[in-house]
């Protein structure tokens, strides 16, 4: 049997060189927490100086490598069989692929230098990209050889990591393209950099526009989905702002409002069809509240509830209301496609019911945020989003 060091064999592991691998697994990563991510990226809406974008830099080529070895780690210690699918393999060769990498990467002493470690990273982001459906059609055929506590477990710390990674990863990179767009005057670029901004950090982010913007694109969703969709009616502090992360609460709200959307509807048409319904198909509200320490986003619907018996698997990794086989399937008719669609904001993990369990990772990974759902059966469900303003809240590496 192969010596063991540290819960790995002394040879590669997925391809990592063994010895760098080692030598990140002695190292703790730095827990990462907004203040600390806004205290090292300049002025908002102001590009980063060289020296700035200069220690930005280090700080990802020291940090990134951390956290990919106890990914690299975490894959090894998979059941056999389980590690070996193909699915699962392909995410596990990617992180030590990526391990490699940045490990064996230069010092960062130049522009040359950060241009090359920059293209580097921006490759690594794109490349993992899928790794999420990936690893949800990998558990999928291996469900019979780990259980649900064994595969929560596994896949709350991985995507728990991921989540910690890409922040990483992008903020340096949106560093990178403010300081590209201000010495080349081009507008274009694919962060949403704004005057109030630093990286991919709002400092003056205001929920009520995440959710317009997700309730846009989840209405035309649900249009082409049934040929209706529910209004949306606001009230509360609308105008409320804190600090946050865009795209997190934007993935946040496109799956709460999916799923309120959908179950509005079916439930609408389903009356419809029994000659019971309304005149009008039922509004979904959405209710903003602020106080010093958070600020919260209530969203209801009328779309029928859940039912009690499936209430304590809504947050479990599969559990979904569509049937496997059409998710898994790849060459449905358009009208399949965008009702699977309805499903997940994660395209390809259509109906494989990883958006809430994903959604309150979200949420809940700058600590002392939260999201609920409560549902009335028969009638409907509120689901409940509570957004900190604490930004020395960390995450915990695992």
């Amino acid at each position: 049997m192969a010596e063991v060091v540290r819960g790995l064999p002394r040879y590669a592991v997925y391809g990592a060189p063994m010895e760098l691998l080692i030598q990140s697994l002695e190292r703790t990563p730095t827990p990462l927490t907004l203040r600390e991510l806004l205290a090292h990226g300049g002025k908002p809406g102001k590009a980063p100086t060289p020296d700035v974008l200069r220690r930005s830099a280090v700080y990802v080529q020291r940090e990134l490598p951390i956290r990919l070895a106890r990914r690299v780690r975490q894959f090894y210690s998979l059941p056999f069989i389980v590690g070996s699918n193909p699915w699962v393999q392909s995410v596990a060769r990617l992180y030590a692929s990526s391990f490699a990498q940045l490990a064996t990467a230069p010092p960062i002493e130049t522009p040359e230098g950060h241009a090359r470690f920059t293209r580097v990273l921006q490759g690594l982001v794109n490349d993992h990209a899928e790794n999420v459906p990936k690893l949800s059609r990998g558990f999928m055929e291996c469900k019979e050889y780990m259980d649900t506590n064994q595969v929560t477990k596994f896949l709350n710390a991985a995507l728990h990591s991921r989540i910690g990674i890409r922040i990483i990863a992008e903020q340096h990179l949106a560093l990178a393209a403010m300081a590209e767009q201000n010495s080349s005057n081009d507008t274009q670029t694919e962060y949403r950099l704004t005057p109030t901004s630093i990286g991919i950090i709002e400092t003056q982010m205001r929920p009520m526009n995440v959710v317009l913007s997700s309730c846009d694109y989840v209405r035309a969703l649900c249009e082409a989905t049934f040929e209706i969709a529910p209004k949306v009616e606001f009230d509360g502090d609308i105008e409320a702002t804190m600090v946050g992360v865009p795209v997190h609460l934007e993935y946040v709200m496109t799956e709460l409002l999916k799923n309120a959307f959908r179950a509005t509807t079916e439930n609408y048409l389903s009356k419809r069809k029994e000659g019971i319904a309304t005149s009008e198909i039922p509004s979904v509200r959405v209710t903003f509240g602020s106080s010093r320490d958070h600020v919260s986003i209530r969203i209801r619907d009328c779309g029928g509830g859940i039912p009690p018996q499936n209430m304590n698997q809504i947050f479990s990794y599969a559990f979904t209301t569509a049937n496997e086989q059409k998710a898994a399937e790849t060459n449905d008719e358009p009208a399949d496609v965008a009702s699977q669609g309805m499903q997940s904001g994660m395209g390809t993990l259509a109906g494989l019911g990883y958006g809430l369990p994903m959604a309150r990772l979200y949420v809940n990974y700058f600590g002392g945020s939260d999201l609920d759902i409560v549902s009335l059966w028969g009638h409907g469900c509120d689901a409940f989003v509570r957004l900190s303003r604490q930004m020395g809240s960390s995450d915990v590496p695992i």
